[in-house]
Protein backbone atom coordinates (compact mmCIF):
# COMPACT_ATOMS: atom_id res chain seq x y z
CA UNK A 1 0.00 0.00 0.00
CA UNK A 2 1.67 3.18 -0.73
CA UNK A 3 2.65 6.28 1.90
CA UNK A 4 -0.42 8.34 0.44
CA UNK A 5 -3.08 5.59 1.66
CA UNK A 6 -0.97 4.62 4.08
CA UNK A 7 -3.18 5.69 7.19
CA UNK A 8 -6.96 4.19 8.23
CA UNK A 9 -8.45 8.09 7.59
CA UNK A 10 -7.00 7.68 4.07
CA UNK A 11 -8.22 4.26 3.34
CA UNK A 12 -11.95 5.39 4.47
CA UNK A 13 -11.79 8.59 2.07
CA UNK A 14 -10.90 6.81 -1.03
CA UNK A 15 -13.77 4.30 0.30
CA UNK A 16 -15.59 7.55 0.56
CA UNK A 17 -14.25 8.25 -3.09
CA UNK A 18 -15.42 5.47 -5.15
CA UNK A 19 -19.18 5.46 -3.50
CA UNK A 20 -18.99 9.38 -4.64
CA UNK A 21 -17.17 9.35 -7.87
CA UNK A 22 -17.18 6.16 -9.26
CA UNK A 23 -14.38 4.26 -11.14
CA UNK A 24 -11.77 7.06 -12.37
CA UNK A 25 -11.32 6.73 -16.25
CA UNK A 26 -7.86 8.84 -16.26
CA UNK A 27 -7.56 8.81 -20.08
CA UNK A 28 -11.14 9.95 -20.73
CA UNK A 29 -11.13 12.48 -17.69
CA UNK A 30 -14.03 11.15 -16.49
CA UNK A 31 -15.45 10.38 -12.99
CA UNK A 32 -18.86 8.27 -13.61
CA UNK A 33 -21.24 9.61 -11.28
CA UNK A 34 -20.24 13.32 -11.67
CA UNK A 35 -21.13 12.81 -15.20
CA UNK A 36 -24.49 11.36 -14.20
CA UNK A 37 -24.82 14.63 -11.98
CA UNK A 38 -24.21 16.61 -14.81
CA UNK A 39 -27.00 14.76 -16.68
CA UNK A 40 -29.40 15.20 -13.84
CA UNK A 41 -28.76 18.64 -14.04
CA UNK A 42 -29.40 19.11 -18.07
CA UNK A 43 -32.31 17.28 -17.77
CA UNK A 44 -34.12 20.43 -15.55
CA UNK A 45 -32.15 23.54 -16.97
CA UNK A 46 -31.74 26.47 -15.23
CA UNK A 47 -31.69 29.70 -16.78
CA UNK A 48 -31.85 33.19 -15.46
CA UNK A 49 -34.13 36.31 -16.57
CA UNK A 50 -32.23 38.93 -14.74
CA UNK A 51 -30.66 40.64 -17.13
CA UNK A 52 -27.15 41.31 -16.79
CA UNK A 53 -24.58 43.41 -18.77
CA UNK A 54 -22.86 40.83 -21.87
CA UNK A 55 -21.10 43.42 -23.33
CA UNK A 56 -19.32 44.60 -20.24
CA UNK A 57 -18.89 41.04 -18.75
CA UNK A 58 -16.93 40.16 -22.19
CA UNK A 59 -14.99 43.50 -22.24
CA UNK A 60 -13.92 42.24 -18.47
CA UNK A 61 -13.47 38.91 -18.72
CA UNK A 62 -9.95 39.24 -20.69
CA UNK A 63 -8.45 42.04 -18.29
CA UNK A 64 -6.32 41.23 -14.90
CA UNK A 65 -8.19 44.41 -13.22
CA UNK A 66 -11.98 45.24 -13.74
CA UNK A 67 -13.32 48.36 -14.88
CA UNK A 68 -14.91 50.77 -12.18
CA UNK A 69 -18.24 50.94 -11.62
CA UNK A 70 -19.62 47.77 -12.29
CA UNK A 71 -22.25 46.49 -10.63
CA UNK A 72 -22.30 43.51 -8.04
CA UNK A 73 -23.82 40.52 -10.21
CA UNK A 74 -21.08 41.59 -12.93
CA UNK A 75 -18.44 41.61 -10.92
CA UNK A 76 -19.74 38.31 -9.02
CA UNK A 77 -19.93 36.78 -12.63
CA UNK A 78 -16.58 37.51 -13.05
CA UNK A 79 -15.12 36.46 -10.04
CA UNK A 80 -17.01 33.01 -10.92
CA UNK A 81 -15.42 32.38 -14.15
CA UNK A 82 -12.01 33.51 -13.14
CA UNK A 83 -11.17 32.04 -9.42
CA UNK A 84 -10.83 28.55 -10.48
CA UNK A 85 -7.96 30.16 -12.75
CA UNK A 86 -4.57 28.98 -11.11
CA UNK A 87 -6.21 25.42 -9.99
CA UNK A 88 -6.91 25.34 -13.75
CA UNK A 89 -3.46 26.08 -14.48
CA UNK A 90 -1.99 23.73 -11.77
CA UNK A 91 -4.13 20.69 -12.70
CA UNK A 92 -2.74 21.04 -16.30
CA UNK A 93 1.00 21.41 -15.62
CA UNK A 94 0.94 18.58 -12.92
CA UNK A 95 -0.06 16.01 -16.34
CA UNK A 96 1.93 18.27 -18.27
CA UNK A 97 4.93 17.54 -15.75
CA UNK A 98 4.08 13.33 -14.99
CA UNK A 99 3.16 14.60 -11.40
CA UNK A 100 -0.11 12.85 -12.00
CA UNK A 101 -0.63 9.99 -14.49
CA UNK A 102 -2.99 7.01 -14.86
CA UNK A 103 -0.57 4.83 -12.91
CA UNK A 104 -0.66 7.64 -9.86
CA UNK A 105 -2.30 6.66 -6.77
CA UNK A 106 -6.26 6.37 -7.04
CA UNK A 107 -6.91 8.82 -4.46
CA UNK A 108 -4.72 11.74 -6.10
CA UNK A 109 -6.67 10.77 -9.24
CA UNK A 110 -9.79 11.22 -7.81
CA UNK A 111 -8.59 14.55 -6.83
CA UNK A 112 -7.38 15.60 -10.25
CA UNK A 113 -10.22 15.05 -12.31
CA UNK A 114 -12.32 16.20 -9.22
CA UNK A 115 -10.72 19.69 -10.14
CA UNK A 116 -10.99 19.16 -13.74
CA UNK A 117 -15.06 19.20 -12.60
CA UNK A 118 -14.86 22.30 -10.80
CA UNK A 119 -13.81 24.13 -13.89
CA UNK A 120 -17.05 22.84 -15.53
CA UNK A 121 -19.34 23.38 -12.11
CA UNK A 122 -17.70 26.62 -12.77
CA UNK A 123 -18.82 27.68 -16.64
CA UNK A 124 -22.24 25.95 -15.90
CA UNK A 125 -22.92 28.60 -12.96
CA UNK A 126 -21.85 31.13 -15.19
CA UNK A 127 -23.79 29.23 -18.61
CA UNK A 128 -27.26 30.14 -16.55
CA UNK A 129 -27.28 33.60 -17.45
CA UNK A 130 -25.87 32.69 -21.30
CA UNK A 131 -22.23 33.82 -20.90
CA UNK A 132 -18.93 31.94 -21.50
CA UNK A 133 -16.26 31.39 -19.37
CA UNK A 134 -12.97 31.02 -21.68
CA UNK A 135 -9.69 29.48 -19.68
CA UNK A 136 -6.58 32.51 -19.24
CA UNK A 137 -3.05 32.01 -17.60
CA UNK A 138 -3.15 33.42 -13.57
CA UNK A 139 -1.24 36.43 -12.93
CA UNK A 140 2.81 35.87 -12.69
CA UNK A 141 2.79 35.68 -9.36
CA UNK A 142 0.57 32.64 -9.09
CA UNK A 143 1.91 30.92 -12.33
CA UNK A 144 5.15 31.39 -10.41
CA UNK A 145 3.91 29.21 -7.24
CA UNK A 146 2.15 26.68 -9.57
CA UNK A 147 6.10 26.25 -11.58
CA UNK A 148 7.35 25.88 -7.94
CA UNK A 149 4.86 23.67 -6.24
CA UNK A 150 4.90 21.44 -9.69
CA UNK A 151 8.88 21.70 -8.99
CA UNK A 152 9.71 20.86 -5.40
CA UNK A 153 9.50 17.84 -3.44
CA UNK A 154 6.11 16.63 -2.04
CA UNK A 155 7.25 17.06 1.46
CA UNK A 156 7.30 20.82 0.83
CA UNK A 157 4.41 21.01 -1.40
CA UNK A 158 1.52 19.47 1.03
CA UNK A 159 1.67 22.51 3.83
CA UNK A 160 1.10 25.10 0.79
CA UNK A 161 -1.21 23.07 -1.15
CA UNK A 162 -3.26 22.57 1.85
CA UNK A 163 -3.10 26.23 2.86
CA UNK A 164 -4.35 27.18 -0.70
CA UNK A 165 -7.02 24.27 -0.38
CA UNK A 166 -8.15 25.96 2.95
CA UNK A 167 -8.44 29.18 1.19
CA UNK A 168 -10.43 27.92 -1.93
CA UNK A 169 -12.95 26.57 0.93
CA UNK A 170 -13.78 30.28 2.75
CA UNK A 171 -13.75 31.70 -0.88
CA UNK A 172 -15.55 29.39 -2.58
CA UNK A 173 -18.69 29.77 0.53
CA UNK A 174 -18.15 33.19 0.40
CA UNK A 175 -19.02 33.70 -3.46
CA UNK A 176 -21.92 30.76 -3.21
CA UNK A 177 -23.23 32.78 -0.74
CA UNK A 178 -23.39 36.01 -2.27
CA UNK A 179 -24.67 34.31 -5.82
CA UNK A 180 -27.65 33.26 -3.77
CA UNK A 181 -28.43 36.69 -2.41
CA UNK A 182 -27.62 38.40 -5.62
CA UNK A 183 -30.48 35.99 -7.28
CA UNK A 184 -32.80 35.83 -3.98
CA UNK A 185 -35.63 37.01 -6.47
CA UNK A 186 -35.03 34.10 -8.72
CA UNK A 187 -35.19 30.70 -6.13
CA UNK A 188 -34.49 28.38 -8.96
CA UNK A 189 -31.07 30.29 -9.94
CA UNK A 190 -30.04 30.90 -5.95
CA UNK A 191 -31.08 26.85 -5.52
CA UNK A 192 -28.62 25.93 -8.33
CA UNK A 193 -25.70 28.46 -7.55
CA UNK A 194 -26.17 26.67 -4.00
CA UNK A 195 -26.15 23.56 -5.32
CA UNK A 196 -23.02 23.74 -7.77
CA UNK A 197 -21.12 25.54 -5.50
CA UNK A 198 -21.62 23.45 -2.75
CA UNK A 199 -20.53 20.11 -5.02
CA UNK A 200 -16.91 22.05 -5.15
CA UNK A 201 -17.01 23.00 -0.90
CA UNK A 202 -17.80 18.85 -0.67
CA UNK A 203 -14.57 18.52 -2.45
CA UNK A 204 -12.21 21.42 -1.22
CA UNK A 205 -12.94 20.71 2.41
CA UNK A 206 -11.76 16.92 1.56
CA UNK A 207 -9.33 18.05 0.07
CA UNK A 208 -7.95 19.84 3.33
CA UNK A 209 -8.18 16.59 5.39
CA UNK A 210 -6.28 14.52 2.78
CA UNK A 211 -3.55 17.12 2.80
CA UNK A 212 -3.08 17.14 6.56
CA UNK A 213 -3.57 13.11 7.04
CA UNK A 214 -0.37 13.01 4.51
CA UNK A 215 1.80 15.59 7.44
CA UNK A 216 2.72 15.09 11.01
CA UNK A 217 2.09 17.47 13.65
CA UNK A 218 4.63 19.79 12.56
CA UNK A 219 3.55 20.30 8.57
CA UNK A 220 0.09 20.53 9.97
CA UNK A 221 1.03 23.68 12.27
CA UNK A 222 3.08 25.29 9.24
CA UNK A 223 -0.02 24.52 6.82
CA UNK A 224 -2.19 26.61 9.45
CA UNK A 225 0.42 29.23 10.05
CA UNK A 226 0.79 29.83 5.79
CA UNK A 227 -3.06 30.04 5.90
CA UNK A 228 -3.43 32.50 8.81
CA UNK A 229 -0.34 34.68 7.15
CA UNK A 230 -1.30 33.85 3.17
CA UNK A 231 -5.11 33.28 3.06
CA UNK A 232 -6.71 36.56 2.60
CA UNK A 233 -3.75 37.29 0.32
CA UNK A 234 -4.44 34.82 -1.65
CA UNK A 235 -8.20 35.96 -2.40
CA UNK A 236 -7.38 39.53 -2.46
CA UNK A 237 -5.01 38.27 -5.32
CA UNK A 238 -8.26 38.17 -7.36
CA UNK A 239 -9.17 41.82 -8.32
CA UNK A 240 -12.60 41.00 -8.95
CA UNK A 241 -13.21 39.48 -5.59
CA UNK A 242 -11.55 42.55 -3.82
CA UNK A 243 -13.97 45.03 -5.43
CA UNK A 244 -17.05 42.45 -4.77
CA UNK A 245 -16.09 41.74 -0.69
CA UNK A 246 -14.10 44.55 0.08
CA UNK A 247 -10.62 44.06 1.84
CA UNK A 248 -12.38 44.10 5.27
CA UNK A 249 -14.63 41.54 4.48
CA UNK A 250 -12.09 39.28 3.42
CA UNK A 251 -10.23 39.57 6.51
CA UNK A 252 -13.06 39.17 8.50
CA UNK A 253 -13.66 36.08 7.00
CA UNK A 254 -10.49 35.12 6.65
CA UNK A 255 -9.95 35.61 10.73
CA UNK A 256 -12.70 33.74 11.68
CA UNK A 257 -12.10 29.95 12.88
CA UNK A 258 -11.21 27.33 10.43
CA UNK A 259 -13.62 24.61 11.69
CA UNK A 260 -12.63 21.41 9.38
CA UNK A 261 -14.90 19.35 11.57
CA UNK A 262 -18.23 21.61 11.30
CA UNK A 263 -17.27 21.98 7.60
CA UNK A 264 -17.81 17.76 7.01
CA UNK A 265 -20.15 17.86 9.02
CA UNK A 266 -21.98 20.84 6.63
CA UNK A 267 -21.11 18.19 3.71
CA UNK A 268 -22.24 14.53 4.56
CA UNK A 269 -22.75 13.00 1.47
CA UNK A 270 -19.95 15.60 -0.15
CA UNK A 271 -17.59 15.59 1.91
CA UNK A 272 -14.97 13.20 4.28
CA UNK A 273 -11.87 14.39 6.21
CA UNK A 274 -8.97 11.85 6.47
CA UNK A 275 -7.70 13.88 9.20
CA UNK A 276 -7.91 17.18 11.31
CA UNK A 277 -5.90 19.93 11.30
Amino acid sequence: MSAMRGSDGTCRYLEFLAARDGEPDFARHVLPRREAFFEALARVPVRSRVPVDRDAYLRNLARHRPARGLDERTLWLLATAKTNQSERFGVGLAELYGRVTAASDPIALHVQLQETYHTRILADVVAMFGLPVHAFPPPLLARTLIYWLISVPRRWQLPVVGCAEMAGCVLFRALRDRGVALFAGEPDVAERIWMLYDEILGDEVSHVGFVAAQLGRRGRALMRGLYRVLGARLAAGMPEVVRLFGRPELRRRFRAPFRLDAMVAEFPRLAFAAATI
